[in-house]
């Protein structure tokens, strides 16, 4: 009996290790916006990129996101590339999958790992962009809806899709030529009957968080670059239309899955403590 009561109390100390083990493993999270901390492909490997349609090239306007110009990222200024220019690039290519798949696109549209399309730095959004991996001369056309990659000296990131069918998935980087095909607006389409969908003014308005406002467009220029390196979002600055303008500070614009209170605690800590957001 003393035999059986030891193996039970052994028994109940080993059941409780392996659930306070199991409760440690499980409270591990990325804080932040992205619930994976490290960006992976789909978690089948048997996905025939033949199946992924073509991105039709279609004319389209501008997004009303992701297209101030300039803009500034980790404290580096971006000018977007004129859409009626020429336009072409060789370079390194990388992809991104899983981890932001789901999550807003610079244009607000949402982030499908398994469709033909591209982040880019300064193209207009979007754009339509034709890809030629230069290890193997597979092509792709993907549509730009994305700002990046900022942190390499890579010239775009593809959708892993897009990266599959140019067979550099397993690979990571690629070599590769890029060439702006249609920019927005550079051709015009015959006009077609359109419906008109209702949005309300929630869903079509635009969120920011105002820095500040200021008289000198310098100014407002060098606090746009010092905040930049803290945040991983990009930092515009606007005039408002006036004799004596001023110039504003803005991040942005913001969606519904970005850790706004982690934002505004960073731009506290910058000793700008006047922020506000800002909805237009």
């Amino acid at each position: 009996m003393k035999a059986l009561k030891i193996q039970l109390i052994v028994l109940a100390l080993f059941v409780v290790g392996c659930s306070k083990k199991e409760q440690r493993r499980t409270h591990i999270t990325n804080e932040g916006r992205y619930s994976i901390a490290q960006d992976r492909a789909p978690d089948f490997e048997n996905y025939n990129p033949s199946s992924i349609s073509q991105t039709d090239i279609l004319p389209e306007p501008k997004s009303r996101y992701g297209n101030h110009s300039p803009y500034i990222v980790f404290g580096k200024t971006y000018y977007l590339a004129n859409s009626k220019d020429d336009f072409e690039q060789t370079g390194t290519a990388s992809w991104y999958g899983k981890k932001f798949h789901g999550h807003t696109t610079s244009n607000m549209e949402i982030f499908d790992m398994y469709k033909m399309t591209a982040a880019h730095r300064t193209l207009p959004l979007p754009s339509y962009v034709e890809v030629t991996n230069l290890d193997n001369n597979k092509k792709v056309i993907v549509r730009v809806n994305d700002r990046g990659p900022f942190k390499s000296k890579r010239i775009i990131d593809l959708s892993w899709a897009a990266a599959r069918a140019l067979g550099y998935d397993k690979k990571g980087l690629a070599n590769v030529h890029i060439r702006l095909i249609q920019a927005p607006g550079k051709k015009q389409a015959k006009k077609q009957p359109q419906l008109v969908e209702y949005t309300s003014p929630e869903t079509n308005s635009l969120k920011y968080l105002q820095i500040g406002a200021f008289s000198e467009k310098s100014k407002a220029l060098e606090i746009a670059k010092s905040i930049s390196t803290k945040v991983f979002l990009p930092v515009h600055v606007t005039n408002t239309v006036a004799a004596n303008p001023l110039f504003r500070v803005r991040i942005g614009p913001l969606s519904e899955d970005q850790n706004i209170i982690d934002i505004i605690q960073k731009v506290h800590k910058q000793g700008f403590q006047n922020t506000k957001m800002v909805i237009e």
